[in-house]
């Protein structure tokens, strides 16, 4: 490829000279314009080697094996940098996980274009349940039999509860969904 490279680079500098002599340049000023234009043979040869893949390889292969002694000499920056990139990893692929399931997919229910959201925006009903948008089961019943407007209604409210697994309970907060009514999708 080397050899190649040589004959062909020399065919086009020889090619350009012959133009310009051709032209009515005496040879030596052709051969200095030729020089001028192409900027130098080694440039031109480190360019095309550049783009050959074998050298490609070959600079990868010295790196892997640079960075291979590098982490072998200093083994307190080994356990960094697997570290940095594990973390690294993680948290991208978390933050891809959470947009993918929230903002790219579709929600999971047919005709999601469809579906509405009521919210109560009044005060507090009571302390110990519910919360300041809670939704009065009347009107959750009411609205449920509206079928020539809802194919379905869904009430839910947030509310404060106790649990324990066997020890002291701790509070928690917990939705419940007292009313699912919905008819066969079409």
């Amino acid at each position: 490829m080397e050899s190649d490279l040589d004959r062909e680079l020399d065919y086009h500098v020889d090619r350009r000279v012959t133009d310009l002599v051709d032209s009515g340049l005496p040879e030596a000023e052709a051969r200095r314009r030729v020089a001028i234009e192409i900027g130098g043979a080694t440039q031109i040869r480190e360019e095309v080697r550049d783009v050959w893949l074998t050298r490609w390889l070959r600079d990868l292969v010295y790196d892997l094996r640079f960075s291979a002694r590098s982490f072998v000499r200093d083994r307190l920056f080994t356990p960094t940098v697997v570290f940095s990139l594990a973390l690294g990893i993680g948290a991208s692929t978390a933050i891809y996980s959470l947009i993918d399931q929230v903002v790219l997919r579709p929600l999971p229910v047919p005709h999601a274009e469809r579906l509405v959201l009521f919210d109560w925006d009044g005060p507090e009903l009571a302390d110990t349940f519910g919360s300041y948008n809670l939704m009065s089961y009347p009107i959750c019943r009411d609205l449920q039999q509206k079928t020539e407007f809802f194919d379905g209604v869904l009430c839910r409210a947030l509310t404060r509860v106790n649990l324990s697994t066997g020890g002291n309970p701790r509070p928690a907060e917990a939705e419940s969904a007292p009313v699912r009514i919905s008819r066969s999708s079409e």
